[in-house]
């Protein structure tokens, strides 16, 4: 699907043609999506997650999804101070990881998207955080399941299958850390925090 699009693409399509095209491409990219996370959560549940271990400094992670945010969505605001942390890991594992609590939080920010990262207590604490609807005390375990998607505006195209955070959570397992809910700071103004905690190098 993805070779027919590419070679439409390059062809002379009638003004008729552009919105199915786009329609198309669309699609296909989204099933690429769920069929690499589908097949990743197969090889989780088969054999656990096989992790290429090296130095990771975590710092480089967020500034890259920082930079994306900012082409990807002009209208968002980025906030938060990121420090130096080095953890022991696999980058591309935990690039994903990162990246799809970032897309979470894009989807529901109304303004903006925070992304904090420090080193305490021999432990690296990143948080996603965004200033749209706060999730539900008894939704904040619920999220981490497969397929769960909480309300109406994760729609099909704009949400995605609901398989975002669970493989978060199993990469962040997988580095012996944890992936959770935490309250937001201004509790009033709403918003959703999600916090990984990894073990430092």
């Amino acid at each position: 699907i993805h070779a027919n699009v590419d070679l439409l693409g390059a062809a002379e399509l009638p003004d008729s043609a552009a919105r199915p095209f786009e329609r198309i491409h669309t699609e296909s990219s989204r099933m690429a999506r769920l069929v690499d996370d589908l097949l990743l959560l197969a090889r989780v549940d088969d054999h656990g997650l096989s992790l290429r271990r090296q130095d990771v400094d975590l710092d480089d992670l967020v500034y890259a999804e920082r930079e994306r945010v900012a082409v990807e969505h002009p209208k968002l605001r980025i906030e938060g101070v990121v420090a130096p942390v080095r953890v022991s890991g696999d980058p591309d594992h935990l690039h994903r990881a990162l990246r799809n609590l970032v897309n979470n939080a894009t989807r529901h920010a109304r303004d903006s998207v925070t992304l904090s990262l420090e080193a305490t207590g021999g432990e690296a604490q990143l948080l996603v955080c965004n200033d749209g609807p706060a999730i539900p005390v008894n939704d904040q375990i619920k999220i981490f399941d497969r397929f769960v998607r909480l309300d109406d505006s994760r729609s099909r195209l704009g949400g995605g299958a609901g398989l975002g955070l669970p493989i978060a959570r199993d990469i962040v397992v997988a580095h012996g850390g944890t992936l959770s809910v935490v309250p937001s700071a201004h509790p009033e103004a709403g918003g959703a925090v999600l916090r990984i905690v990894l073990p430092l190098t």
